[in-house]
């Protein structure tokens, strides 16, 4: 009786750690930036969360003073700054405490391209 109640509740805590996931819905492929760099695609934001979508589908989240990149949201833009890492909570309620750690670009400058978006992703 023992056996199938922890098979159970490991069941269970692997469904509840994948709907904890976070991220930007679709954008499987993360670019870790290296070095001083620029970055050039579709701005999207998702609440406060900023990041640049490049033509080839790769997603690179902004950290830093992005409250000033929300008159580019939609927009083609081209981003520099500084590699670093985001960490997200991704603690379920009632759980142990986690987070993620994903690879992010610190804003430097944003200049934009266009006023829209070209089709993005493969």
């Amino acid at each position: 009786m023992r056996t199938p109640l922890l098979l159970l509740a490991a069941l269970l805590s692997s469904t509840l750690w994948l709907q904890a996931q976070e991220g930007i819905p679709g954008a499987d492929i993360w670019r870790a930036p290296s070095g001083p760099g620029t970055v050039q695609g579709c701005l999207r934001s998702s609440g406060t969360h900023y990041s640049v979508t490049a033509s080839d589908g790769t997603v690179t989240l902004l950290t830093g003073d992005t409250a000033r990149l929300s008159r580019y949201v939609g927009h083609e833009v081209e981003i520099t700054g500084e590699p670093t890492v985001k960490t997200l909570d991704t603690t379920v309620t009632k759980a142990a405490s986690t987070v993620e750690e994903l690879p992010a670009l610190d804003v430097k400058s944003a200049k934009e391209i266009s006023k829209a978006c070209s089709s993005v992703g493969p």
